[in-house]
């Protein structure tokens, strides 16, 4: 393959110096444009084939403003990857030893994966993170004044509330606040959490998930998502899941 490259390479070479020559380019300055341009091809080519081997400061800083609309076809060994790791959070969600162990192996696999999948795109799993993390440390704080308020409320009214809570604070907000009030029957869990779940799609706070999906979809609105048009499509569907946590 050297060979072969320095063949080529001598014979572009040739060719082109004896027509910078002809048209009275000087011969030294032109030998020496070419071998710096040759070796920018070939550093090019290795970036692009086998950038690993190179030093970091070599390396290509690949920053692709278009990387979410890639529709290439991931392969299924990748998603089975994926799967795994789902299921070994779900299944060590109460042990944090095992649970980060699983995260720091899942960040190396999307680092090793990255030539069949889109990059990792680490910022808002990362907000929510944080998000709930306020959560549980300052939450506790609030059970002085959510405690006397949610217990002076019935079945009903709960469901209703923790419904219209959600439309203006994201529904992990609300069920866990409820957890501070003492001696909630089961009843009253029922309604928080079906209140939760009901309102989850009425704004874009509503729900954690609900800005990862918009990020995800707002491509294709021309004109942006109105947040008042998402309110008033959600309320019919809501209505009619309210009245089937309520019935059933």
């Amino acid at each position: 393959m050297n060979a072969i490259r320095a063949q080529v390479t001598s014979s572009l070479q040739e060719k082109v110096l004896a027509e910078l020559k002809e048209k009275g380019v000087d011969p030294q300055l032109a030998l020496r444009a070419f071998e710096e341009r040759n070796e920018e091809v070939q550093m090019r080519r290795v970036r692009e084939t086998l950038p690993g081997i190179l030093p970091a400061e070599k390396r290509p800083q690949v920053i692709d403003p278009e990387w979410d609309q890639r529709d290439d076809p991931v392969p299924y060994w990748v998603t089975a990857i994926h799967i795994i790791f789902m299921g070994w959070t779900i299944a060590n969600s109460h042990y944090p030893a095992l649970l980060i162990l699983g995260l720091l192996f899942y960040l190396g696999s999307t680092q090793i994966t990255s030539p069949y999948q889109n990059r990792l795109n680490l910022k808002s799993p990362l907000l929510v993170g944080f998000f709930l993390a306020g959560l549980v440390i300052l939450g506790g704080f609030q059970g002085w004044w959510i405690a006397p308020v949610l217990g002076s409320l019935g079945e009903l009214p709960l469901m209703a509330g923790a419904t219209l809570l959600t439309a203006i604070n994201d529904n992990a907000a609300i069920t866990y606040l409820s957890t501070l009030v003492p001696n909630f029957s089961e009843g009253m869990k029922y309604a928080v959490v079906a209140g939760a779940v009901t309102g989850g799609g009425l704004t874009v706070i509503a729900n954690a998930p609900n800005p990862a999906g918009l990020s995800i979809l707002k491509s294709f609105f021309g004109e942006g998502l109105s947040m008042v048009n998402l309110l008033l499509a959600a309320l019919i569907p809501t209505a009619i899941l309210f009245m089937i946590f309520l019935v059933f």
